[in-house]
């Protein structure tokens, strides 16, 4: 099976709002579920979120194991949580909206990796040393 060098171009997009915790998260993982099993990228807009607790998170590393999900304009305090956690590191977290239209290659990310650079803000990298 051959895979396309393009971008996908037809990628859901998600936009949850609110407070993602154990007792209003069954909607938004249940439309995640779906979208990350029918598609090989889904993209989250996280803007409208006001908080997430672990099972919100729980929720995103599960499609993240099933899809290329892609976090857009993650919220400062769901920042903090992913940070905390060190998914900030395995997560796909890009500054806005239109940064997850055209993703860095695997091969890049690996590039910048070793020549020591890490993320300070979503969709950011700084120098490790600085």
């Amino acid at each position: 099976m051959a895979i396309p060098d393009a971008p996908p171009t037809d990628i859901p997009v998600l936009t949850p709002s609110g407070d993602l915790d154990h007792a209003t998260i069954a909607p938004f993982a249940e439309a995640l579920e779906a979208a990350s099993t029918q598609h090989h990228a889904v993209i989250v807009d996280l803007s409208r979120v006001t908080f997430g607790d672990s099972t919100f998170l729980n929720t995103l590393i599960h499609c993240h194991q099933l899809t290329d999900l892609r976090l857009a304009a993650v919220p400062e305090i769901l920042l903090r949580i992913m940070e905390i956690t060190g998914m900030h590191e395995v997560l796909r977290l890009y500054p806005n909206l239109e940064a997850t239209q055209n993703p860095p290659s695997p091969a890049s990310e690996a590039s910048a990796a070793k020549k020591g650079l890490k993320r300070s803000e979503p969709g950011r990298e700084r120098d490790s040393t600085g």
